[in-house]
């Protein structure tokens, strides 16, 4: 398969995908925004935890 062959299938794949994709509505969005912030915290908190425990254990 020819690089103008691969690139020209790549493009068709992206171009296929934007056509399914569709806006959120509003609880979606909001909904998915939750999320997001909720494992940010999460993650947030973990790494907070983490360092806080170095700090004890060597300094």
């Amino acid at each position: 398969m020819s690089l103008k062959d691969r690139l020209k299938s790549h493009i068709g794949s992206w171009k296929r995908i934007l056509l399914l994709s569709r806006r959120p509505d509003d609880d979606e969005f909001a909904l998915l925004t939750r999320l997001t912030l909720i494992g940010f915290l999460v993650v947030g908190a973990l790494a907070y935890v983490i360092h806080l425990i170095y700090v004890l254990l060597v300094g």
